[in-house]
């Protein structure tokens, strides 16, 4: 990959590592704002009649939104599968950057701008999930007054934003392919 390209490419995949800091921070502002009402006393830990149900159902809702963020990540994060899909895929590129690199770059930028576009749209989703995950601990802990589930599920969310951070690398990959 050439500088001006790498460079390129580096300035538009940049916007992914911006919406990963503001997922990872609405998770840390959940999980603080939940020890803060633990802290000061307010949302005293209760025993509602369906605590264990609602705990079960929360769990199971959870362990099915962390497969479908597994199930993305080995189905769609592939690199040979996102260039193929890119290459299949006849998206409209509205974004004036990505159109700019299109037209700087010709037809191998045609196809990362596809990439770009697909990654982001499937990492939103991934990351979206990891989001929502705390949000169900945080409701949970709304609801029973167990602080330790909340940060349970915000670890769990936490630990998935980190093993799914956008990474330069998979874009190397890509390109690699793509001129393979």
């Amino acid at each position: 990959m050439d500088e001006e390209f790498r460079q390129k490419v580096r300035n538009l995949y940049r916007v992914n590592r911006i919406l990963w800091f503001s997922i990872f921070g609405g998770v840390a502002m959940l999980l603080l704002v939940g020890y803060l009402f633990y802290y000061m006393g307010s949302i005293p830990p209760r025993q509602t009649s369906g605590a264990d149900s609602l705990g079960t159902i929360v769990l199971i809702v959870a362990l099915v939104l962390l497969y479908v963020v597994f199930h993305m990540k080995r189905t769609y994060l592939d690199p040979k599968k996102l260039v193929w899909r890119a290459k299949q895929k006849n998206l409209q590129i509205t974004n004036v950057d990505l159109a700019d690199f299109m037209a700087q770059f010709g037809e191998r930028a045609d196809v990362m701008a596809k990439t770009l576009i697909l990654l982001r749209r499937y990492y939103m989703v991934i990351w979206s999930i990891a989001n929502l995950i705390t949000l169900l601990g945080f409701i949970e802990f709304i609801i029973t007054g167990e602080v330790r589930v909340l940060f349970v599920y915000g670890l769990v969310s936490v630990y998935s934003l980190l093993i799914n951070y956008p990474s330069f690398k998979i874009i190397e990959r890509c390109y690699e392919i793509i001129n393979g």
